[in-house]
């Protein structure tokens, strides 16, 4: 009797050792698996850290899947990380958008890297008109039509830049949204008479003789030098959820963004594939400056501050935001 217990005991004990071997060595291979994301763009210049990472495997090699999802317009980026549709953002989403964001949803979302221009080198916002154009500065622009990537944060910029110049829109100026492949036949079948857009779109209407600029770096003149125009963000909920994954995709974009700040001539060759470029044309492109969370300046945050005031000022939003508050912290 005793030895039959003894047995059976034996085969309980294999049978729930067995049991709690599988489970463990199935619960460890689950935390090896590829994980999947998906991270929003638009398909400019400032988007070239996602590029690079992507077509260079970093990614993979710290066992992420990534999906990247072009977008249109920095308010669909914005709105898709809020509905949980995208969990990051490349550099290229719109900094007021998400200053606009934080005012009506709080601490959804951080910026852990930040791009745009400063000095004659990293100019990545432009003010175009056609090559054989007769304006010759903004005040020309009364009573014609301008276009503007789509959404709040060009509307903001717009309206401001031509108050400044005294001009107001809807009476003086039209303001035209259009979709980045369609800026530049707009402007050539005079469907507007100026565009204030981002890079590769000057590059390509040079490139095709057609455009010339009416004002050199824009949103450095008119609204903050250096302009930050456009950063990295991350889902705060899906960062709080998946610390280690957002760790990763993270340390993913600082190392893509040393790497074009080390050597940007061999970086440009990874916008070809994600925009309208040519490799010929890629060679031309003007790239912004990218900067991480953890090289943020006292003089970055002013700069900042002084472009997400601007949304206050217009009544976009009810109080200003705290520049600080939104930035990415480990």
């Amino acid at each position: 009797m005793k030895t039959k217990i003894i047995f059976f005991l034996a085969i309980i004990v294999l049978v729930v050792g067995g049991d709690w071997y599988y489970l463990s060595h199935k619960n460890k291979n689950k935390t090896t698996e590829d994980i999947k994301i998906k991270i929003g763009y638009l398909p400019v210049a400032n988007a070239l850290p996602l590029y690079l990472a992507i077509d260079k495997g970093y990614f993979s090699e710290v066992g992420l899947k990534v999906e990247p999802i072009k977008f249109e317009s920095p308010n669909q980026i914005v709105d898709a990380l809020i509905a949980g549709n995208i969990e990051f953002s490349s550099p290229s989403t719109g900094m007021g958008v998400t200053a606009v964001s934080q005012a009506k949803n709080p601490n959804t979302l951080k910026v852990f890297a930040l791009n745009g221009g400063a000095g004659p080198n990293n100019i990545d916002n432009v003010f175009l008109i056609k090559k054989d154009s007769v304006i010759s500065s903004v005040n020309d622009l009364k009573g014609k039509k301008v276009g503007i990537i789509p959404g709040i944060q060009w509307k903001i910029l717009a309206q401001h830049i031509f108050d400044t110049e005294g001009l107001a829109v809807d009476k003086d100026v039209t303001i035209v949204e259009l979709a980045l492949p369609m800026q530049l036949q707009a402007l050539a079948m005079g469907q507007i008479d100026a565009l204030l857009t981002l890079e590769p779109t000057k590059v390509i209407g040079e490139s095709q003789d057609a455009v010339r600029d009416l004002v050199v770096g824009p949103m450095m003149k008119y609204i903050a030098d250096p302009w930050w125009g456009g950063g990295g963000v991350v889902s705060v909920e899906f960062a709080i959820n998946n610390r280690e994954t957002t760790k990763k995709v993270i340390a993913v974009f600082d190392r893509s963004i040393k790497e074009i700040t080390a050597d940007p001539d061999s970086s440009r060759q990874y916008l070809k594939n994600y925009t309208p470029l040519t490799e010929e044309q890629t060679k031309l492109v003007p790239l912004p400056i990218f900067k991480m969370y953890t090289d943020f300046q006292d003089s970055d945050m002013a700069a900042l501050q002084k472009f997400f005031d601007i949304f206050a000022q217009y009544k976009v939003i009810d109080n200003k935001v705290d520049a600080r508050q939104l930035i990415y912290s480990d």
